[in-house]
């Protein structure tokens, strides 16, 4: 299986669905990157609140998102 990159996701206690929150080539940045985040929670990406409880993943980057121009989205 191809590795195209990885994303860290989180989880608001309480909703059902991960956001991607950041972008990394290799899973051992993606590991250092979420330890970061679990020590420390950054605010949401989108408008940024405070998460509450946030429960966080990393889920490999798919062919078909890299097709569709994933690592051309600004990183922040």
């Amino acid at each position: 299986m191809k590795n195209y990159g990885f994303k860290i996701c989180y989880r608001e206690q309480g909703k059902c669905r991960f956001i991607r929150h950041f972008l990394t080539y290799t899973k051992a940045a993606a590991e250092c990157v979420m330890d970061g985040y679990i020590r420390d929670p950054p605010a949401a990406r989108q408008d940024g609140h405070i998460l509450i409880n946030p429960s966080w993943k990393i889920i490999p980057v798919t062919r078909r998102e890299v097709s569709v121009g994933i690592w051309d989205e600004p990183p922040f």
